[in-house]
């Protein structure tokens, strides 16, 4: 008899972000259930290795191998090629997104607003998913579009978020923030460097990232609990469209008035990144002032990681219907 495959993998990817997201659902499940209902931590109970594969425990290690992965697959030369139209749109994406998290901090401080603290914005609007955005334009975007898929990488990452978020807080920025962004460093920069020395390291390399997605998933899941997550669907639906509207509307005004451009790149970048909702845990490490908003921001960017990534492509199919490609911009 014919053994039949069950496709699991498959199906994950059926789903938007689906390698992550499906086991930080599974992952919260059994974090509700062990300590909201039975008052225990499996993963402490059953102790090591189960312990750091499956609780927070080892996200540090799987974000180091995770950056390693990512700076073996960016070559330099496509850096280089992105240094034009794409450069300038995620410069403007960026530019305006960390403008606004600083006037979101003086305004309403730690805390925030309507539930959104300065954590979660920060994290949410600073992040783009360069998988998903490699994925929508691949059919269709010319070398330019494909090669700001190695500048998405390095702003997708948590260097930039982490180095932003060491000026905010009660030990505002010091050595303790200064050597946890050179830890971060170290591992991209070593993988770009042996990536670019050596073409088998690179191809080594290719699938780490999918490997680690599904481990890092179960652990963002560990320090979630549904119960309180559950009263995050309200932040999470506001910020999602905050996200939005910061995150598309600038880069697309200047891809539409200054490139002439149909608009579709700006509206492919605009979706969380799953390594954003590791950025909460790393900055309260380093920063204390951030350890209370870490579970509210997990829960919260969790939401807004399912809506950006399922939307996303819409948005894009319905600018492509607008303005279709090759079709002359005034």
């Amino acid at each position: 008899m014919e053994k039949r495959n069950v496709n699991l993998w498959k199906t994950l990817q059926k789903v938007p972000a689906g390698t992550m997201f499906v086991p930080l659902i599974i992952g919260a499940l059994i974090t509700t259930v062990c300590q909201g209902f039975f008052q225990f931590d499996l993963w402490t109970t059953l102790g090591n290795p189960m312990k750091d594969m499956f609780s927070s425990s080892g996200q540090m290690l799987l974000i180091g191998l995770m950056l390693f992965c990512t700076g073996t697959s960016l070559k330099i030369s496509d850096l280089k090629e992105a240094m034009g139209r794409g450069f300038f749109l995620i410069a403007t994406r960026l530019i305006v997104a960390y403008a606004l998290s600083a006037c979101f901090f003086f305004c309403f401080g730690l805390d925030g607003i309507f539930g959104i603290s300065f954590l979660a914005f920060v994290c949410a609007v600073t992040s783009a998913n360069a998988a998903l955005y490699m994925g929508i334009i691949s059919p269709f975007g010319d070398n330019a579009d494909k090669a700001s898929f190695g500048i998405m990488l390095i702003c997708s990452m948590p260097l930039l978020p982490l180095l932003f978020l060491g000026f905010f807080g009660e030990s505002g920025f010091g050595m303790a923030q200064v050597m946890q962004i050179i830890s971060l460093i170290v591992p991209f920069v070593l993988g770009m460097v042996l990536g670019n020395l050596d073409e088998d390291i690179r191809k080594v390399f290719a699938g780490g990232n999918a490997m680690i997605l599904p481990f890092l998933g179960f652990e963002f899941g560990s320090t979630i609990n549904l119960v309180s997550a559950v009263k995050m669907i309200p932040q999470g639906i506001l910020l999602s469209v905050l996200y939005f509207i910061i995150v598309i509307i600038p880069s697309y005004l200047v891809e539409r008035k200054i490139l002439k451009r149909p608009g579709y790149a700006s509206v492919a970048s605009a979706s969380l990144a799953g390594v954003a909702l590791a950025i909460p845990a790393v900055a309260a490490a380093s920063n204390t002032a951030f350890a209370l908003y870490v579970e509210s921001t997990v829960a919260t960017l969790a939401f807004v990681l399912a809506i950006t990534n399922i939307l996303c492509p819409f948005l894009v199919r319905w600018q492509m219907q607008r303005h279709p490609i090759g079709k002359t911009e005034r």
